[in-house]
């Protein structure tokens, strides 16, 4: 059964039907979890890990309210580890394959690609049926054909592009993820116009071509003709400032611009999402403060040797729910739910190990 929800003292809705979504967590509390987790984890060579991300996600669910309401995460730690176990066993399969048998392997990684869309399709199945707000859990029915289509093929065909059709993918993926998700048994919907991810991507283009010209460019083009007399495999000065221009190229150019494209799209996502066919969301997130914060909590969990992590992650989630508002359109206690199938952990597990994107973030 879903939890009670819990008394984290938040107000409320401001007025009407304006429900803003608020984190009510705190940098000290979280760092309590945080160091144990992170201790726990080294203590037992990562086995602990599944009950860490557990901990994880029930502070931060727990701690984001709307509607007086906070949200509730409940998968457990043994089913996580379980997952975890078997998709290390796969993995593992996979790179014997590659040792013993290269022909082998490519057939088994090609023949994967056609399981991937099952696996993300309950991925996000078993993510939503364990989250849950006023008791009524999320749940996913997406279906294998579209998730090939967003997952695979749209991005096959990207590449050839030389990922100028990067928006098409966006939107198909977004599509896919929101559509099919539920609350209780309401339905989201979301579309969008394609303009509205071009004109951010193109923005994150001309940028990135902007400052590779004027910031890195001449640093870059200093390092390779450096390079270019060098052995880089014997001169380890040449290799490391060949290295250094590469992040350097990296984190002051292409990061900023993913980042600035990511913050943009997340309010395309929220503001064309319905709930019901009555309920919208608003997102407001500034692209420029947004990466802001993310570079800054970067810097500062890098100077403090990874100790201000808790504080980082406290800001950023305070400021993205400060950027979203629930507009109802009606009463916000009519749904019920009966899920309690949370298969799809393995694909889940597989998932967050790959980092690969599934379409929903805030």
């Amino acid at each position: 059964m879903a939890g009670r929800d819990q008394n984290v003292g938040w107000v409320g809705a401001t007025s009407g039907d304006r429900h803003p979504f608020a984190f009510v967590g705190n940098a000290k509390d979280y760092f309590g979890i945080w160091i144990v987790n992170v201790l726990l984890s080294i203590v037992t060579l990562g086995i602990y890990g599944s009950w860490a991300k557990v901990r994880n996600k029930k502070y931060f669910y727990g701690h984001t309210v709307v509607d007086n309401h906070n949200f509730d995460y409940h998968a457990t730690g043994i089913q996580l580890f379980i997952g975890k176990l078997i998709v290390v066993g796969v993995l593992s399969v996979l790179v014997i394959l590659q040792l013993v048998s290269p022909i082998l392997y490519l057939i088994a990684v090609l023949a994967f690609l056609f399981v991937i869309p099952i696996v993300i399709a309950r991925a996000l199945r078993f993510n939503a049926r364990v989250s849950s707000h006023r008791n009524v859990r999320f749940n996913f029915f997406g279906q294998y054909g579209d998730a090939f289509i967003a997952y695979i093929l749209l991005p096959i065909a990207n590449y050839f592009t030389l990922f100028l059709c990067t928006p098409f993918v966006s939107r198909a993926i977004n599509r896919y993820a929101v559509n099919n998700h539920t609350y209780g048994d309401r339905k989201f919907s979301f579309d969008a116009d394609i303009g509205n991810y071009y004109k951010p991507f193109l923005v994150a283009l001309f940028s990135i071509i902007l400052l590779s010209i004027v910031l890195v460019g001449p640093a870059i083009g200093g390092l390779l003709k450096t390079a270019s007399g060098t052995d880089l495999s014997t001169d380890e000065t040449a290799l490391f400032k060949f290295i250094l221009g590469f992040y350097a190229l990296l984190f002051l150019v292409i990061v900023p611009a993913m980042l600035y494209y990511k913050a943009v799209i997340r309010n395309v996502i929220f503001n064309n999402t319905i709930l019901d066919n009555l309920h919208r969301f608003e997102s407001t997130v500034n692209p420029f403060k947004y990466l802001w914060i993310v570079l800054s909590n970067t810097i500062a969990a890098i100077v403090s040797i990874g100790l201000l992590i808790p504080w980082g992650r406290v800001r950023l989630a305070k400021y993205m729910a400060s950027c979203t508002t629930l507009l109802a359109g009606g009463p916000l206690d009519g749904y019920s739910s009966d899920v309690s199938d949370t298969t799809g952990v393995v694909s889940s597990e597989y998932v967050d190990m790959e980092g690969i994107d599934i379409g929903i973030g805030i």
